[in-house]
């Protein structure tokens, strides 16, 4: 179980469905969602003490800020926040190409595709468990 997680989405639908999904399942204590990247940069401290998200899963194509972008912005930050943050790509993209280039960024710890499932939630909790 997560303490925190945050859903960036700009699909209203994506974030009640998962928000659904993630509280059926007693997944995380609490659920904060953002319809926008900068949304949930804002409310993000990259501090060595700040409380983070444990979780966030992160749709990749919106606009202004892609979910791409919002990895970029974390980079410099990397090595503050492995073990600490744990990012879960949740798209609707079947391109692989998103898949492969997702294997590019450290924080990323998987790959889904929506609607969140419990075959998804089941492999994000083993990913987690087996964090190294």
């Amino acid at each position: 179980m997560a303490r925190k997680v945050y859903i960036i989405d700009d699909d209203d639908i994506s974030i009640y469905l998962t928000s659904l999904v993630l509280e059926d399942a007693g997944f995380a204590d609490e659920i904060y969602t953002y319809s926008s990247a900068d949304d949930a940069l804002a409310d993000l401290s990259f501090t060595d003490t700040a409380p983070l998200p444990d979780v966030i899963l992160l749709d990749l194509n919106m606009p202004v800020k892609s979910g791409w972008d919002f990895l970029e912005v974390l980079r410099p930050y990397e090595d503050k926040l492995k073990g600490r943050l744990d990012v879960f790509i949740l798209t609707s993209s079947i391109a692989a190409s998103d898949k492969d280039l997702s294997r590019n960024y450290p924080l990323v710890r998987g790959f889904l595709h929506k609607p969140l499932d419990e075959e998804s939630l089941n492999y994000m909790k083993q990913t987690r468990n087996s964090r190294a």
